[in-house]
């Protein structure tokens, strides 16, 4: 293991008492410091650089075990486990009711909510088809796209219709102690085939406890631009992503 990553995980496992939680928290943790770092270096960083950014983006490894310490007691580990199971149980049960149902707790946010089909509203139209890929982890937090297109939205009283092109996003974590990440706080900036450049903005469409789906969108997008380069992020803790349409936008 990368001398940085282990010692921060040496620092998160010193405070959870229950052995356990502590290989469980160990192996998770590596994996996303090295995911996390991999997306670093595919930037150009060296690997030391990017192995002790993926560190700092973590945040304080204190804080996190005691955090995980809360949710492992080793007080009554065998009460901990039946209520894990009883937890896996009810989890399952609620999930097939609200499919069959469409009632109990998860009637309106399943664990892993619907991706973004575009165009993103109803009332918008289908332009151009295309193409989007590449993510990457952001502060913990797993970030892809998918589906992309140019589409027109409608008139508005104060907005007429304009063309906008739209990537749909999923995001998802498994840290527990995390909220999840609301897409428009990220800095999103581009750069198309014409050299053109500017910002982007993203909506969140549907949550459930460890995931979240949205859309990103760009704009008034140059007229003949035909693919997007998109970054993700602040300097130091940012990830990729490119659209690519089918044909160019066009000039009207």
């Amino acid at each position: 293991m990368c001398q940085p990553f282990e010692q921060f995980c040496d620092q998160v496992c010193s405070v959870i008492r229950l052995p356990l939680a502590k290989r469980l928290a160990r192996e998770e943790l590596t994996a996303h410091l090295e995911d996390h770092a991999a997306a670093l270096e595919e930037q150009g960083i060296e690997p030391e650089v990017a192995a002790r950014r993926a560190v700092e983006a973590m945040g304080d490894p204190y804080q996190i075990g005691h955090e995980l310490d809360r949710c492992h007691s080793p007080l009554f580990p065998g009460l901990t486990a039946l209520f894990t199971v009883l937890g896996i149980m009810l989890i399952l049960v609620s999930t097939v009711a609200s499919g069959l149902h469409q009632t109990g707790l998860f009637a309106h946010n399943s664990l892993l909510p619907p991706s973004c089909t575009l165009p993103a509203q109803v009332n918008e139209t289908l332009v151009v088809s295309g193409s989007a890929s590449g993510g990457g982890t952001v502060g913990g937090y797993t970030i892809s796209a998918h589906d992309a297109a140019l589409v027109r939205t409608p008139d508005y009283p104060n907005f007429p219709s304009r063309l906008e092109v739209q990537a749909s996003l999923s995001v998802s974590h498994w840290q527990l102690w995390l909220d999840n990440l609301e897409l428009y706080e990220v800095p999103y900036t581009w750069i198309d085939s014409t050299g053109a450049t500017g910002e982007a903005y993203c909506f969140t469409l549907s949550t459930s406890p460890l995931a979240a789906s949205g859309y990103l969108a760009i704009a008034d997008p140059t007229p003949g631009a035909q693919w997007f380069t998109i970054t993700l992020g602040k300097p130091g803790d940012q990830i990729i992503l490119r659209i690519e349409l089918e044909e160019e936008v066009p000039f009207s």
